[in-house]
């Protein structure tokens, strides 16, 4: 078992921007990710970050901090004053007062506190009633106190095991044999637990509701100079749709055709979803964010927030569905079908524009970790072409049809009102107090010191700085590790490209068909006092359209013929990108 540094890690590794872990959206998935171009970097970064998943120190006795540190605990008021007076006795004598403290509690309670977080949260458990997206995989930071440390290490034991992990290797043959070499050391002792596998299985959620699921909800927002008696402010109101699509895997067609769907309703400040609300003036903008397919089952949800007043809500979830009627009845054109399965289709060649190795993992990882093949995840071409000859032969019905069956007929939705309240973070306060008081009051005189002597016996483990001889163990580079010679990559210059006195710089990618042409115009002429405009300008250009046709007439024109352009700026030239 590696004693290792994290931060020290990270300043002796070349990859510290790209070490890291990753909660996925997606509940039910943690990742850890490593990356570096220099093999020997890669080697030790595996062997720490496989170490530190399956042999970690947080289960282990020595690791009984963890918990407290990381996740919850119960902490003195004021503890470093309390710390040197009495031993967690005031002046007289008493008990001094608890607070909760501890890394994830204190960011649950960040996230909610913010109501576009909550909402989606509060969402997803009530979409949910019997499958585990019901819970929040983060902690309600109401419930985050009642986990025991015995719980803790329970949970880690059964469910964090080779046999639930997938593994993904992108670089070198010579990499992809050493990381499954070296992965295989770790997780063939641990076997196969059957038992682990079973109970992670996540069943699909039945759409069963026989009518609309509606609820109100509280967020927190600072009391008016007015104040409500009643602790509900007068505007900023939010309303959220989300329905559940699907009770079974969706054909890679159909997972395509809601892709696309998605785009024709929501894409583009013209699509008419988008428009509607937008020209409503209901509220202040959309959110729901539409499609969402990264879990088991996906999901649609479109609503505003900063409505004025709780009237407008009614009015904004007949707008939603009244527009979705009126497309299920009249469809779309086919310009803007056209439009959207070019936006689509360039998406899927291009990919994220991140790293492409990571981009290809959580990708399969969508289809992979409900034991579904990853390539489906992957491979989109007879999808695509079986989409455009439904779409030839039909036109937009595909569309009408899963807008009829999986919106406007499907009742297993969720209709949630938030409600901006004054009085919602006193009450919260009040049962932390409340409940930390309890807790307290059930102590034994033993177990409350315990609780003071932990809280000091960790303190000074934090103000503890690892020694030199831990931290020469942590993995480290020599200079023969690294390679000095620079990575060139093959360009060709032409001079006078098609005679137009122009520079043509090409260098050729591994692009799925997609051409990308940087242009850049020397602004060096533009006066020292105008250069501040220059920001305004290129905003102007990305966002405005032509002498003759809008901006949404512009794009929509640009999207029908598979272009997209982007202008930037950079302090010694002006430049736009075309793809």
């Amino acid at each position: 078992m590696h004693f290792c540094d994290f931060h020290a890690l990270q300043d002796l590794s070349l990859s510290h921007n790209i070490i890291r872990h990753i909660i996925n959206k997606t509940p039910t998935i943690f990742i850890t990710k490593v990356a570096s171009r220099n093999r020997a970097d890669f080697h030790n970064l595996m062997d720490v970050y496989l170490d530190a998943v399956f042999h970690p120190r947080a289960v282990e006795d020595e690791g009984w901090w963890v918990l407290r540190q990381e996740g919850w605990r119960y902490d003195v008021v004021d503890a470093d004053s309390n710390e040197e007076e009495g031993g967690g006795r005031n002046l007289d004598g008493n008990r001094v007062d608890f607070e909760y403290k501890g890394v994830v509690f204190s960011e649950m309670k960040g996230a909610y506190s913010d109501p576009e977080d909550l909402l989606e949260r509060t969402t997803q458990s009530l979409l949910f009633p019997d499958n585990p997206y019901h819970f929040d995989s983060g902690g309600d930071p109401a419930i985050i106190p009642t986990l025991t440390r015995e719980e803790f290490v329970a949970f880690y034991k059964k469910y964090y095991h080779p046999t639930n992990a997938r593994l993904f290797v992108a670089g070198d043959e010579s990499d992809v044999y050493y990381a499954l070499s070296t992965a295989d050391r770790y997780m063939a002792p641990m076997g196969y637990n059957s038992e682990s596998r079973k109970d992670s299985i996540i069943n699909y959620q039945p759409r069963q509701f026989k009518k609309p699921h509606r609820e109100r909800k509280p967020f927190a927002v600072a009391a008016s100079e007015e104040g409500e008696d009643d602790g509900e402010s007068s505007e900023g109101y939010m309303l959220c749709i989300t329905w559940l699509l699907n009770t079974q895997p969706l054909t890679p067609r159909d997972e395509l055709a809601w892709i696309v769907l998605d785009s024709l309703l929501l894409g583009k400040p013209s699509s008419p979803l988008q428009k509607a609300l937008e020209d409503s003036n209901l509220g202040e903008e959309t959110i729901g964010g539409g499609l969402d397919d990264e879990l088991l089952q996906s999901t649609f949800a479109i609503g505003m927030k900063g409505l004025k007043k709780r009237e407008d809500v009614h009015v904004l979830e007949d707008l939603i569905l009244s527009t979705l009627e009126k497309l299920d009845s009249d469809g779309f054109s086919e310009d803007e079908i056209a439009a959207s399965m070019n936006t689509i289709e360039f998406r899927l060649r291009e990919g994220g524009g991140g790293l492409r190795g990571l981009e290809i993992f959580l990708g399969a990882l969508t289809k992979w970790n409900y034991d579904l093949s990853p390539k489906d995840a992957l491979v989109y071409e007879d999808a695509l072409t079986s989409l455009k000859e439904e779409i030839d032969l039909t036109g937009s019905n595909i569309f009408q049809q899963l807008i009829r069956d999986s919106l406007l007929s499907n009742n297993h939705r969720v209709v949630l009102e938030m409600y901006p309240s004054s009085t919602l973070e006193a009450d919260q306060l009040q049962d932390a107090k409340m409940q930390l008081f309890r807790a307290q009051s059930g102590m034994s005189d033993t177990e409350y010191q315990s609780v003071i002597d932990e809280g000091i016996k960790l303190k000074k483990l934090q103000d503890t700085e690892e020694t030199p001889e831990v931290i020469s163990t942590n993995p480290s580079l020599s200079i023969a590790d690294i390679d000095p010679t620079p990575i060139e990559y093959p360009i060709h210059v032409e001079k006078n490209a098609f005679k137009s006195g122009i520079q043509l710089i090409t260098h050729e990618v591994a692009s799925s068909g997609i051409a990308y042409v940087d242009v850049g115009l020397d602004i060096s002429m533009v006066p020292y006092e105008d250069i501040i405009l220059l920001p305004s300008l290129i905003s102007l250009l990305n966002e405005a359209g032509t002498k003759e046709m809008s901006d949404a007439e512009f794009r929509y024109v640009l999207f029908l013929q598979k272009l997209f352009i982007l202008f930037f700026w950079t302090n010694s030239s002006y430049q736009y990108t075309l793809q």
